[in-house]
């Protein structure tokens, strides 16, 4: 082994020491095309060597409104019962905008103690990234590679401090 081999795979050795793990915070700088920063040094990553995971692809439900039939009712006076004929629709249930009565269930779900947006009729339990997003991305293929794995949320202190 010849002095610059040596001096090489020490040089290699000590920017791998510089860098204890595979694990880097970025921030999303564009989304079409897909670009994340990760230091304010380097150029930012490009979408051709951006792997998706699932966490942080759109992934949208619809909300299903429908409405419910009612066959058997009723009509009572003071001293007689009558039967009422026909089906009778009720309000709209499982409507995200409510109507004030009880057949009608607003649906909520939460993510980091916010709710879920609701947007043309679906619920979006996971929404694409977006400028500002922070990011959490493992290193593959010694840096030609980076693999999104989550968003990353700041703890958001609820007191004085």
């Amino acid at each position: 082994m010849e002095l610059i081999d040596v001096l090489h795979m020490i040089g290699q050795q000590g920017q791998q020491a510089a860098q204890p793990t595979d694990m880097v915070i970025g921030t999303v700088e564009s989304v079409n095309p897909l670009t994340v920063r990760t230091n304010i040094q380097s150029a930012p990553l490009q979408e051709a060597v951006l792997l998706l995971t699932s966490a942080v692809v759109e992934r949208k439900i619809p909300i299903l409104q429908h409405i419910h039939h009612i066959d058997t009712l009723s009509h009572q006076h003071a001293n007689s019962v009558v039967a009422l004929t026909g089906s009778y629709p009720t309000l709209p249930s499982l409507y995200s905008q409510g109507a004030g009565a009880d057949q009608t269930q607003d649906i909520i779900c939460y993510e980091h103690g916010q709710p879920l947006p609701i947007e043309d009729g679906f619920i979006i339990l996971n929404r694409a990234l977006e400028v500002g997003d922070k990011v959490i991305m493992m290193k593959v293929q010694r840096g030609q590679r980076y693999v999104i794995l989550s968003r990353v949320f700041e703890f958001q202190s609820g007191g004085d401090g």
